[in-house]
């Protein structure tokens, strides 16, 4: 029961904490100015910290999920956890540029020629005249999120097959005031209307997934 408590304290917390971010970035592109916004959502700043650190939030709990179902002889389990600990240790390196900037590490000539911002990392280069940040981290998966947060819980409820495959592989699904969460901030980012907003998405989406993997959903509860 305390740990249920908890639980919910936090989550309210968060979801508190991700609604205040976004607001005060609502004040400031619409009442203050665009200068003011896009300081606000730059490179290593007040924005992007966050994120970062709410998916490496994520990919510790994955990681203790791990070592929680060890124990049960369930590999798929594990294979889905590992896998979710590292995408989201590798999107929490992606965001800060692997502390390029932090530690003043400069960028080998391979980055400094393909990488539109000159940084090291992956979502930022250019191939083929190609950006991968649009192609894959943008487009494909802005499609798998609202494949996500939309429809998960109803194919599972629906249909018998991928209930069985998520059940199979301990897949993680939202709850209700998750999507409840997820469907506001996206509202409240896409009223501000400027260029750099997707930073606020992101930083949606880190912590909505960190109450995610925290609570998730349990298809037999219902």
């Amino acid at each position: 029961m305390e740990t249920k408590k908890l639980i919910a304290g936090t989550e309210m917390v968060v979801g508190a904490i991700l609604l205040i971010f976004i607001g005060y970035g609502l004040y400031l592109g619409h009442l203050v100015g665009d200068d003011e916004f896009w300081n606000y959502v730059r490179e290593d700043g007040p924005v992007e910290w966050p994120t970062a650190l709410f998916l490496f939030f994520c990919s510790i709990i994955a990681v203790y999920r791990v070592f929680q179902y060890r124990k049960l002889k369930k590999p798929l389990w594990l294979l889905t956890w590992g896998a979710l600990a590292f995408l989201f240790f590798f999107a929490a390196g992606e965001e800060i540029s692997w502390g390029q900037r932090v530690f003043g590490i400069e960028s080998s000539e391979f980055f400094l020629e393909h990488n539109k911002q000159a940084e090291t990392n992956l979502h930022n280069l250019i191939v083929g005249g190609q950006s991968i940040n649009i192609l894959i981290f943008s487009r494909l998966m802005f499609l798998v999120l609202i494949i996500y947060f939309v429809f998960s819980r109803i194919l599972v409820l629906k249909v018998p097959f991928i209930r069985g495959l998520v059940n199979r592989f301990r897949v993680p699904l939202p709850k209700k005031q998750h999507l409840i969460l997820m469907g506001v901030s996206t509202l409240m980012v896409l009223l501000i209307g400027l260029k750099k907003e997707s930073e606020l998405h992101e930083l949606s989406f880190a912590m909505v997934f960190f109450l995610i993997f925290l609570n998730p959903y349990e298809i037999d509860q219902d």
